[in-house]
């Protein structure tokens, strides 16, 4: 049966902890700062199509696995979540670290003190949440949260060893409480497509200072549209993160293993089309039955990102 991750309200949802964080005086102090130090920023353009995948490590993956939330209905199937995608991301080398029921104030202490590791031999970092949730809000264990709360650390002026490296975002909650209805359409004649290789160059290896934005090579991807419910079937997990881990699989046996890699958007793609097409739902309430569901993703990435299977090589030592 499939249910779903939003979570409902009686009278109106109060202003939460988490939002208190003063953006408008942090952004003059942050304005005041640059113009004080009388630095001179120039930006220059930069002839780097792809993001560099040749580090010795493919980067640091943290879940967040929410079963058990303070005031609403227990998610039912998570662990079906969890567990698959800690295989998959195992499988590509990441560095996984699994988080269950957290507070807000224990999972916003993971993501500074991650930010705060040294992340230069990483190709990128990857962070996992699975909740409930509604219009812009998430929940931990014991409350609600602004879901930009979790890539706040990770901006550049907080987390300089990721400047310039993928940040990526995988969210498995209810947006809001509107339904994706199915449609139907036939195709009439045969469609063809075809592909053409895309030829990159790099520029030659030079000390060269760039300006980018601070708020530059972040993904967010979230399992349904905005202001729509995202289904979760209580036995065999959620329609995004099985999609999820169906996709890296399969890449890791293809494209991932290759010395290349695969690349990200094309992964995102086949995300997107796998829930689109192959899941609706299959509800005890009318309302909920023969449902659909969107996930689609919000991206700040400048270059084109392969993911790369990096297994970690155990030495054996005979003594």
């Amino acid at each position: 049966m499939d249910v779903t991750d939003l979570s409902f309200f009686g009278g109106k949802v109060k202003s939460d902890k988490a939002d208190a964080n003063k953006t408008s005086a942090s952004i003059t102090n942050n304005y005041q700062s640059i113009i004080s130090s009388n630095k001179v920023i120039v930006s220059r353009p930069t002839r780097e199509t792809e993001y560099d995948c040749d580090h010795p490590r493919v980067g640091i993956a943290l879940i967040f696995n929410h079963k058990d939330v303070k005031g609403q209905k227990q998610r039912v199937g998570t662990e079906r979540d969890r567990d698959a995608i800690h295989a998959s991301l195992t499988s590509y080398g990441f560095d996984v670290r699994v988080f269950n029921d957290l507070t807000f104030a224990d999972l916003n202490e993971k993501l500074k003190e991650t930010a705060q590791e040294n992340h230069q031999q990483n190709d990128c970092l990857l962070v996992v949440v699975m909740s409930h949730g509604y219009e812009g809000k998430i929940f931990a264990r014991d409350m609600a949260y602004p879901v930009e709360r979790l890539w706040n650390a990770f901006l550049g002026e907080n987390c300089t060893s990721l400047i310039n490296k993928p940040k990526l975002f995988f969210i498995q909650a209810c947006r809001g409480a509107n339904l994706d209805k199915a449609v139907t359409y036939r195709k009439f004649t045969p469609m063809s497509r075809q592909s053409f290789p895309l030829e990159t160059w790099r520029e030659k290896s030079e000390a060269a200072l760039y300006a980018i934005p601070n708020t530059a090579d972040i993904l967010v991807m979230y399992s349904t549209f905005d202001k729509h419910y995202s289904f979760r079937n209580i036995e065999n997990g959620s329609w995004f993160i099985q999609s999820i881990c169906d996709v890296l699989d399969e890449a890791a046996m293809d494209d991932a293993a290759s010395p290349q890699g695969a690349e990200l958007l094309h992964l995102l793609t086949a995300i997107n089309r796998k829930v689109a097409y192959e899941y609706q739902s299959n509800a005890k309430q009318e309302a909920l039955n023969q449902m659909k569901e969107m996930p689609n993703f919000m991206s700040t990435l400048t270059k084109t990102f392969y993911l790369r299977v990096k297994r970690l090589q155990l030495s054996v030592c005979n003594d």
